[in-house]
Order: structure tokens, then C-alpha cells, then sequence
């Protein structure tokens, strides 16, 4: 499979932030799987699960279910042509100071009760990356939001 670009604040290939469940849905098929998460306050998603091709995507109540965020966890997706799952940290590490991207966040998800996993937050990229036994396993992306409530 030819690597495919993951397009901060955008997408990916067709599929487009602010694109409703049968939108992704005329360009990829049907999901493996679909779950409804709630997270109290009448908060909550639709995550669907496209096992096939590696990736999730979560439409929230609060966005109208429009898609906001989406996982990639297959190594054929690359973020800015050189970040991809199944890097190493040190690896991962070394192209993120190639790449210049130095701001970030991390946390030892261990304290939080998730045994060896750790993130690292781009916060001005709305970039998740996450890793597992030291190994990435998944990169989350968002939109870019013009304030906290308006995406753009």
C-alpha cells in the first residue's frame, strides 16, 4: 500500500474535519465496527472503526456529529512525510527535532494507569502521539480551532 499523507487540521485523502458519518462513508465503505460513547453531562460520540484500514474517527454531539478527530494506527499513514506508527522513541524523538517541531507536551500515562504508555501532545498541531512499550502505536489528529468553542 502506497503511504498515505495525514493532513494536520484537515484529514486525510477524501476525508475531511466537519464531514458528517455518510460522508466518510460515500468515500470508505462501511466501518468494522461503530460505538456510541457517552461522557456524562449528555457529552458523547460515534466512533467508528475501520479495522481494514487502520484508522478511527469520532463525530461528537457537541460539533453536531461532525468528524473531529481521527486515529491512525497502521504504519501506512505518515505524518509530515516522515512520522508513522511502529517508530521507536528515540527514532520518533530524532524526527521531531529534524522536523523543528519543539513544542510539546508529554505525560507517563503509567501514573494514570496505563502501564507503559506515554504521550506526546502538540498542542498548536492538535497532534496526539502515543506510545506503547516504546514503540508508537497511534497518531490522533484534530482540527485547528479558531477559539474553544468555533472549529475552523
Amino acid at each position: 500500500m502506497t503511504p498515505k499523507p495525514i493532513l494536520p487540521g484537515i484529514g486525510f485523502g477524501s476525508i475531511k474535519f466537519g464531514m458528517e458519518e455518510h460522508e466518510v462513508s460515500s468515500y470508505i465503505g462501511d466501518p468494522s465496527e461503530t460505538e456510541e460513547q457517552n461522557y456524562g453531562e449528555g457529552d458523547k460520540a460515534t466512533v467508528l472503526y475501520y479495522d481494514d484500514l487502520g484508522i478511527s474517527m469520532s463525530f461528537d454531539k457537541e460539533e453536531d456529529f461532525r468528524l473531529v478527530e481521527i486515529s491512525f494506527e497502521d504504519e501506512n499513514y505518515l505524518l509530515y512525510d516522515a512520522i508513522k506508527v511502529g517508530l521507536s522513541k528515540d527514532e520518533f524523538l530524532k524526527k521531531v527535532e529534524d522536523l523543528k517541531l519543539e513544542e510539546y507536551d508529554y505525560e507517563d500515562m503509567s501514573e494514570e494507569g496505563f502501564e507503559e504508555k506515554e504521550l506526546y501532545v502538540f498542542e498548536k498541531e492538535n497532534i496526539n502521539i502515543w506510545f506503547d512499550e516504546g514503540e508508537l502505536t497511534s497518531i490522533q489528529i484534530g482540527p485547528f480551532w479558531v477559539d474553544d468553542d468555533t472549529v475552523q
